[in-house]
């Protein structure tokens, strides 16, 4: 017996062959395969928001809009960054991020605003750890600014302007409060 419930009309069921939209997908950044590199690899050359690249199925495949924003918040950097622009420890510390809010939001069943269900009937817990998503015009856990929402390539984007600014001059301004995030220095 198979259920199938997409309340929001995203999923698809294929049997038999494997469509071909599920071959041109990028990596799984839970393999074991998927390394820092790898992620390097993926923004090298894209001159799109990192939340853009993040959200390109073909570039990397299952992130969506609610863990890239939670990702990027973990790691530091604004949504509408350049990829390319990324140093290798900005890099390095997404990399963590991405494999990090993964597995805790597999770890709480995802993520549960209505009426999403896991395979056990059960809702998922992760909304009561959401740092950014959902939460803008509320202060950030870490440093107490106003989580702000912009567009990145047509899509929401949330983010705290204290933890991920928006130019790494930002980061040198006296007396902002900044939350202590392992910065790189140009």
């Amino acid at each position: 017996r198979l259920i199938f419930y997409d309340p929001r009309k995203f999923g698809r069921v294929h049997l038999g062959r494997l469509p071909g939209g599920l071959q041109a997908l990028g990596p799984e950044p839970l393999d074991p395969g998927f390394t820092a590199g790898v992620l390097a690899g993926i923004l090298r050359g894209r001159r799109a928001g990192v939340k853009a690249v993040l959200l390109n199925q073909a570039a990397l495949a299952g992130l969506g809009n609610i863990y890239a924003d939670e990702a990027l918040h973990r790691a530091g950097i604004h949504p509408a960054r350049r990829a390319d622009r990324l140093s290798r420890r900005e890099v390095e510390r997404l990399w963590v991020a991405v494999r990090a809010v993964l597995s805790e939001a597999i770890l709480h069943r995802g993520t549960t605003f209505s009426d999403y269900r896991d395979g056990h009937g059960e809702p998922g817990g992760f909304a009561a750890l959401l740092q950014v998503y959902g939460r803008e015009g509320r202060p950030c856990r870490r440093c107490g600014r106003a989580i702000e929402r912009i567009k990145v390539a047509g899509r929401s984007s949330r983010f705290c302007p204290g933890c991920q600014p928006v130019h790494r001059a930002a980061r040198r301004d006296k007396g902002s409060n900044r939350c202590a995030v392992g910065r790189d220095k140009e």
